[in-house]
């Protein structure tokens, strides 16, 4: 999880970033929330569903509006050490005497009137997530959202360490997958076993995105997994993200159900494997980030196979983060930033390889942050 000093530094460098008319910024994006504020509802409580606002006053205090079941369970009154707000405010959504109310609205309510109390009317905040029903009285609102997914961009120390260990878990994914990996299991099984040994290595409940993808699925890209049975001499594409505590790793590697890949098979992995190595070792400060794409399009090409997606991304809170390694981009990748590279190879009569590993862009070259291995077999 973040920490409340990574927290107190992003809300002051967003602080900063405000015109000098705007009086409040209200956030009530959840990733944001995270990212300001370390409001995280567990993803398999009944509070996944909740709703969350932060006032960020420009000369006054930080406050988060929640309901009563949230406020009791992701934050305490006052906050818990985890957390750099000043103020928690919360509406009662459901007390098991009295029937519910809609769940958002109340929450949304009770924001709008402590906006009305402290006289607020022009405030910055996500206009494309912003409910009316919570900024109903406000006069104009500015649209903050570039300035925090600029921000988030270069990774704080304390969103490194929540990084680090969605990779770990989805390396701990990637252990297990040789050792569960059997022909005639239907890929939903095979998930499932998966999860299992990745929930014990997270010792937190998560968020298990992935794709999982065998034979011809895997031809197509890749996709979640189904219920189609695996079939010995499949490829199996194991594309594996998962959101631990808001954050996620993203890294993959293909199996050969069965163990004993084909001469096709090994020649495709050893394309996708050069083209990863060559992408990688262009990963420094100043690159632009059309190059990672190029140079596997070069690869490929001379193979005569063909990139039919992205090179990479970054990866953080969201998918895909800012910079996307695409071809047609002015951006340049800078220290800080946390980066994939994910070539792959598809439309194959046994399936599709996709190999992936994460990065740190640091001052003089990179980190890779990823130690999974990868190999067919």
């Amino acid at each position: 999880m973040p920490t409340q000093e990574g927290a107190r530094e992003r809300l002051a460098r967003f602080r900063e970033s405000l015109d000098p008319d705007i009086e409040a910024a209200l956030i009530c994006r959840p990733e944001h929330l995270l990212y300001l504020a370390n409001f995280y509802p567990l993803p398999n409580s009944l509070n996944l569903h909740g709703s969350g606002y932060l006032l960020i006053e420009r000369d006054g205090p930080c406050t988060l509006f929640t309901d009563n079941w949230l406020a009791g369970d992701a934050v305490a009154a006052p906050p818990q050490d985890s957390s750099p707000v000043d103020l928690v405010l919360s509406a009662t959504w459901y007390d098991c005497v009295k029937p519910a109310v809609p769940r958002g609205a109340v929450v949304a309510q009770l924001v709008n009137e402590t906006l009305e109390k402290k006289k607020i009317r022009k405030i910055a905040a996500e206009t494309s997530f912003l409910p009316r029903q919570a900024a109903a009285c406000v006069e104009t609102v500015t649209d903050c959202e570039p300035a925090l997914l600029s921000m988030r961009e270069r990774k704080y120390p304390d969103e490194l360490g929540a990084i680090r260990r969605g990779v770990r878990t989805a390396e701990a994914v990637h252990r297990a997958s040789r050792e569960l990996l059997e022909p005639g299991m239907r890929e939903i099984d095979y998930y499932g076993q998966l999860v299992a040994r990745a929930t014990s290595e997270a010792e937190v409940p998560f968020v298990m995105m992935c794709d999982l993808a065998s034979g011809e699925r895997a031809a197509g890209g890749g996709g979640a997994p189904g219920k189609r049975v695996i079939e010995a001499g499949d490829l199996v594409i194991l594309d594996i993200f998962p959101y631990v505590e808001g954050y996620r790793g993203d890294i993959t590697n293909t199996l050969v159900a069965g163990g004993n890949p084909s001469s096709e098979q090994s020649e495709l992995f050893e394309l996708v494997s050069s083209a990863l190595e060559k992408a990688e070792a262009l990963i420094r400060p100043g690159t632009a980030a059309s190059a990672f794409s190029e140079v596997i399009i070069e690869t490929f090409g001379a193979a005569g196979e063909e990139l039919v997606h992205h090179a990479g991304h970054a990866i953080g809170l969201g998918h895909p983060e800012a910079p996307e390694l695409v071809l047609e981009t002015d951006r340049v990748i800078e220290s800080g930033m946390v980066l994939t590279l994910e070539p792959g190879v598809y439309g194959k009569p046994s399936g599709g390889i996709r190999l992936e590993h994460d990065y740190l862009v640091t001052d003089d070259g990179f980190e890779r942050l990823s130690n999974h291995e990868l190999g067919l077999a």
